[in-house]
């Protein structure tokens, strides 16, 4: 997962993001084996992230699923945490900020998936179990989410100045939000059947048993 979607002058991260100080092992640069390269890449993504930071606020993991409501304090929100952050955006027009908040939201659980997987390969199985039994209907769902936002996204741009009638001058900011949402969609929606496959092992038993014919559906939806 490593796509990026700039809105409105800002960047939506769809991966697992990384980086705040230089004293952690950032999950992105772990795979650099030359010391001076995975510095750089170190301190690059320590300003992209605080750049990031100091223009949104962390997803909620309760917006994602109901029973991750419990992880939605600062100091145990995953999508706070630097190599995971996932941003939230508001350009102060209602149906723009839900559709960018559904668009946040596969993000999240992109986000979740990749979380899911680094905990499994760490060993920690049980807790990693535990939070894809949650993720994967949330997932299987996403096809359905996908025709929503899609469907959000047409209907403004088929009649933008409506959106903006009591504040005019955001239009900009809409029009350009919106747009690059629609040409990044699909590219975003792409990852969705990858998700699945990753994260239906994982949850095992009868959480995953469906796993496949949801991640056809998945694919249908990504045009694969």
């Amino acid at each position: 997962m490593n796509m990026k979607l700039a809105v409105a002058g800002l960047v939506f991260l769809f991966s697992a993001s990384a980086i705040s100080t230089d004293a952690h092992a950032y999950v992105k640069c772990d795979a650099e084996e030359d010391e001076a390269k995975k510095a750089k890449c170190e301190g690059k993504e320590a300003k992209r992230i605080a750049k990031l930071r100091s223009k949104t606020t962390p997803f909620k993991p309760s917006a994602l699923s109901a029973a991750y409501a419990g992880m939605d304090a600062d100091d145990k929100n995953i999508f706070n945490m630097d190599d995971w952050y996932v941003p939230t955006y508001e350009t102060g027009v209602k149906d723009v900020d839900t559709l960018l908040g559904s668009v946040s939201r596969i993000d999240a659980a992109l986000t979740m998936a990749a979380y899911i997987g680094k905990l499994n390969k760490d060993g920690k199985a049980d807790e990693a179990k535990a939070l894809a039994k949650d993720l994967l209907p949330e997932l299987k769902k996403m096809k359905d989410d996908v025709k929503a936002i899609t469907d959000s996204i047409n209907k403004i741009k088929a009649d933008p100045k409506s959106v903006v009638a009591s504040n005019p001058a955001a239009l900009p900011k809409v029009l350009g939000a919106v747009g690059t949402a629609a040409t990044t969609l699909p590219a975003l929606v792409a990852e969705i059947p990858k998700a699945l496959g990753a994260i239906g092992p994982i949850a095992g038993g009868a959480a995953g048993a469906a796993v496949e014919g949801a991640v056809d559906k998945a694919k249908d939806a990504a045009g694969k």
